[in-house]
């Protein structure tokens, strides 16, 4: 991307989740970048125009670049592929434009809600008819974990399904990265680990969540929006604090405040964050449409495992209160620590009958591991 940009050529860049989306400079997720349906159904087309300015853009573009493809339904791909060859008027893949997609088919699928394992097989891109027309290239070099290659080894086999495993694919985790469970006290491990910084208080959760709260001060949150990021676009956009309105911070609630970026090229610029309507949707199972107006943030002290993708997390700590539910998961929480001295996990329900250590379950869809590849870029 940066080699054509260098050269005067306009690179579209676009990844499937919208934290994945802070990690390329001018970066957007799919659905944002070319109006794909939430709801999307195998017909469906995007929201774009030929006369728009946003087909105006894609006429004089050189390549798009699609990061973490594996976990977006195989449906958003070919409805961005009608919708170019529409725009393009070329009955070719993608309308003649070159699409470059990357992404691990180790690490989670796409989401279907309730869905059985062949729904989520089914939706998976490797069974678009655009596959056939794609060449796969391969990253063999795990950056992360490139000081650790033991450890790398070990998350290799987690995520191909190859280490041993017990009755309900129960595999042995490793005691070097171990907290045994011991109730909350255990808990309490895991917070000294991931957060180094709050010894002077104790370790207590309480304190992050509320100090985070009450004083808004040098707390990371997460935005539940694009907002901030077309603002500024190729930052990683951690929101370090909120400024207090007349030394009162206890007023979130009632007025709308400003907030710095940091870091990256944009750090010590301010944006203003407006309060916004957020609405559940269809999928989230209540008979109304419940509608809230907030900022477009919350508490980022933890995270899914489903939204880590593509992130590398320094003093990385896991918490399996429940084993994990779904392709790829296990590797994903793995593989963002950088070594396995900064990796810890914690399993509330880790032990087998009539075997030593902690066991928690590892789940693999090998249909899905093709030839396991990490880049595949689709030529014309």
């Amino acid at each position: 991307m940066a080699n054509l940009r260098h050269n005067s050529q306009i690179v579209l860049a676009t990844t499937s989740s919208g934290i994945a989306a802070t990690l390329l400079p001018g970066d957007r997720t799919a659905h944002s970048r070319f109006g794909i349906p939430i709801d999307i159904e195998p017909i469906s087309i995007c929201k774009i125009t030929k006369n728009c300015d946003l087909a105006k853009l894609i006429r004089i573009t050189n390549a798009i670049i699609w990061d973490e493809a594996p976990m977006i339904s195989r449906y958003c791909v070919e409805a961005l592929d009608r919708s170019l060859q529409d725009i393009m008027n070329i009955n070719a893949p993608f309308g003649g434009k070159i699409m470059i997609m990357g992404g691990d088919f180790r690490q989670v699928l796409h989401v279907i809600e309730k869905g059985s394992r062949g729904q989520m097989i089914s939706a998976c891109i490797v069974r678009s008819q655009l596959w056939a027309t794609t060449k796969i290239l391969h990253l063999r070099q795990n950056m992360r974990l490139i000081h650790d290659h033991e450890f790398a080894q070990f998350v290799i086999r987690i995520g191909d399904g190859n280490e041993p495993a017990k009755e309900d694919d129960m595999v042995k985790m490793s005691a070097e990265i171990v907290i045994p469970w011991e109730g909350e006290n255990s808990i309490k491990k895991l917070i000294q680990h991931t957060f180094p910084q709050l010894e002077n208080h104790g370790w207590d959760a309480s304190y992050m969540v509320e100090r985070a709260i009450l004083t808004l001060k040098n707390c990371d949150v997460h935005m539940l929006n694009d907002m901030i990021i077309n603002k500024f676009p190729g930052d990683e956009h951690i929101l370090l604090s909120f400024d207090e309105v007349e030394g009162d911070t206890h007023n979130l609630y009632q007025q709308e405040y400003l907030h710095t970026i940091a870091p990256g090229h944009n750090a010590g610029k301010r944006a203003f964050l407006p309060r916004i309507k957020l609405k559940t949707t269809d999928g989230a199972g209540l008979p109304f449409v419940l509608i809230r107006k907030q900022f477009p943030v919350k508490l980022s002290f933890a995270i899914t495992i489903n939204k880590s993708q593509g992130q590398t997390i320094p003093n990385f700590g896991i918490y399996l209160p429940r084993h994990v539910f779904s392709h790829g998961q296990l590797y994903v929480a793995l593989s963002k620590g950088v070594s396995r001295a900064a990796t810890r996990v914690l399993i509330k329900d880790g032990k087998v009958e009539g075997e030593e250590g902690d066991f928690t379950k590892n789940i693999v869809f090998k249909e899905i591991l093709l030839s396991q590849p990490q880049v595949f870029i689709h030529y014309v």
